[in-house]
């Protein structure tokens, strides 16, 4: 009979692991920087609301800092972040071709 096709958990230990390089600690701090902004502007922005939870207007301020934060703070870290990773991944690529 032909074994081919998918093996599922049926594959060698030695077969299912990844070669995946490690994170550098400069990822894994602008990783955690992101998320820490990322919740405070959040916190922020509930704090704002607060008074008007009980009352018929709308928090606008609360609206303006989280739209603000995330757009002038969260985005450019989230594309720092994603430069990272990718230049990450291509020297990862860079030596499993060089090998």
């Amino acid at each position: 009979m032909n074994n081919d096709g998918d093996k599922g958990d049926h594959s060698p230990v030695h077969e299912r692991q990844t070669h995946d390089a490690p994170a550098s600690p400069r990822i894994t701090f602008v990783r955690s920087v992101l998320h820490t902004v990322i919740a405070v502007i959040a916190l922020l922005a509930i704090a704002t609301s607060i008074p008007h939870w009980g009352g018929d207007n709308f928090p606008v301020l609360s609206l303006v800092i989280y739209v603000a934060g995330m757009v002038f703070i969260a985005m450019p870290l989230c594309l720092f972040y994603e430069a990272l990773l990718k230049s990450q991944a291509e020297r990862t690529a860079g030596r499993s071709w060089g090998v």
